[in-house]
């Protein structure tokens, strides 16, 4: 796993991230972008337990999303009755494995600051969290420079106005709290897509 943890983690955190895996013991996957979902924690039928990211986040936003899952990881180690996915429980648990890397040395303090302020009642998305989403697309911004002059977010895009997105060809449609729900040109199927979700506009 070393490869992926220095590949994708901000600078001097891959050793924590690492021992957060030695830890609580999970397969851990970076995969392809993902429509409705930056990461995810899945426990299988024989009681093995699965944390994944998306490849596409930049390393502060990945950071955030692989410590959240993890936080998943040890309320499911935890409690044997289920409890509510992003309840007490898991906030507790998110704010103590996040609490390591809440400094200067790990984020710039653009991001520092909102994120700070977000974990004090951390909730299911950092979407649902406007100033630090805008931190964090500053760093796509400055990463992407260049690359696409057509790349977008999705918020931006006006209703009724196509796009693409994962290869397909999108309508925009009508924003639901932290996503907006677009149809599929060519199969004519409705997705609920993040806000924030990077796009193409035509």
């Amino acid at each position: 796993m070393s490869d992926v943890f220095t590949t994708y983690f901000p600078l001097g955190t891959d050793g924590y991230c690492r021992q957060l895996w030695q830890q609580y013991k999970f397969n851990f996957r970076v995969v392809k972008p993902r429509r409705t979902r930056l990461g995810d924690f899945r426990v299988f039928p024989d009681g093995k337990t699965q944390i994944t990211v998306n490849a596409d986040l930049n390393s502060y936003a990945f950071l955030i999303t692989y410590v959240h899952e993890v936080a998943h990881a040890e309320v499911n180690r935890a409690y044997r009755r289920r409890v509510q996915p992003h309840g007490k429980a898991w906030q507790i648990a998110f704010q103590r494995l996040m609490q390591p890397l809440m400094t200067e040395a790990v984020f710039p303090v653009d991001i520092l600051y909102p994120l700070q302020r977000y974990m004090i009642r951390p909730a299911a998305t950092t979407y649902a969290n406007p100033a630090l989403m805008t931190a964090l697309r500053k760093v796509d911004n400055v990463s992407l420079s260049g690359i696409s002059h057509n790349r977008t977010l999705l918020r931006d895009v006006p209703e009724g106005e196509s796009f693409q997105f994962d290869k397909k060809t999108f309508v925009r449609g009508t924003l639901r709290r932290t996503r907006i729900v677009c149809k599929e040109v060519s199969t004519g199927k409705s997705y609920a897509i993040l806000a924030h979700a990077w796009v193409e506009q035509y």
